[in-house]
């Protein structure tokens, strides 16, 4: 055999076994996505709803949307793909925590400093020894740490998301007694009040409370403003 064909054959080999093993930069999208799998099962407002209950995934996904079709309004200001990118992961935490339901956050059966410790632990699990680690965790504590526009804007539309999600559940699903319906108000006029333009997101959450409050007064439930 002649050393051209046996560096042909060599280097053929070598081709073959480096498309079939994982780069370094492949096995870390692998493994992030395999911890990020563990979010698609986590359900949201266990505690509130006895019956349709969300999913964190679910959330996530439609707060995307939201993002990217609404964002469309304020391009001008927000850089909108990374504002998506900030949906994506803001509730990563939760694939080790659990969702805290609205309910017990409002009625204080976790403290914000217990929530806060035990979330900033998981994102430290979920994102060690991946190359790209830094970037998600640091998507994740932006949106924790609300200073700019863009994490604003998603947290914003957040609150909206839960607030369309109850409203358009079957009726009887929400067990407690009670509605406090200011609970979103804040992270909504922090958008409005940053971007310079009232009532641009409030009067989308005030429309969505029209309707959820109706359905409350039919079944009984308390509207409360704390």
């Amino acid at each position: 055999m002649s050393i051209s064909l046996l560096w042909i054959i060599v280097n053929y080999i070598l081709t073959f076994v480096s498309a079939v093993i994982p780069t370094p930069q492949t096995h870390d999208f692998l493994t992030f996505f395999e911890r990020a799998n563990q979010l698609k099962s986590v359900p949201r407002f266990s505690a509130s709803l006895l019956k349709e209950a969300d999913t964190v995934p679910e959330h996530s996904w439609r707060l995307a949307l939201m993002t990217s079709l609404i964002g469309n309004e304020f391009k001008h200001k927000m850089d909108i793909q990374h504002a998506v990118a900030i949906a994506l992961v803001h509730d990563l935490a939760e694939s080790l925590t659990g969702d805290i339901d609205v309910y017990d956050a409002i009625t204080k059966k976790l403290s914000r400093e217990e929530k806060k410790e035990s979330e900033e632990h998981a994102m430290a699990q979920i994102t060690s020894g991946i190359s790209f680690g830094k970037t998600i965790y640091d998507l994740w504590q932006e949106y924790e740490e609300q200073k700019t526009l863009e994490a604003k804007f998603v947290k914003a539309l957040d609150k909206i998301e839960a607030f369309l999600h109850l409203s358009q559940c079957a009726p009887g699903a929400y067990g407690p007694k009670e509605f406090h319906a200011n609970y979103g108000d804040k992270a909504v006029r922090a958008f409005d009040d940053a971007m310079g333009e009232h009532p641009k997101l409030f009067a989308m959450l005030e429309s969505v409370k029209h309707t959820l409050r109706e359905r409350f007064e039919k079944e009984g439930v308390a509207w409360v403003e704390d």
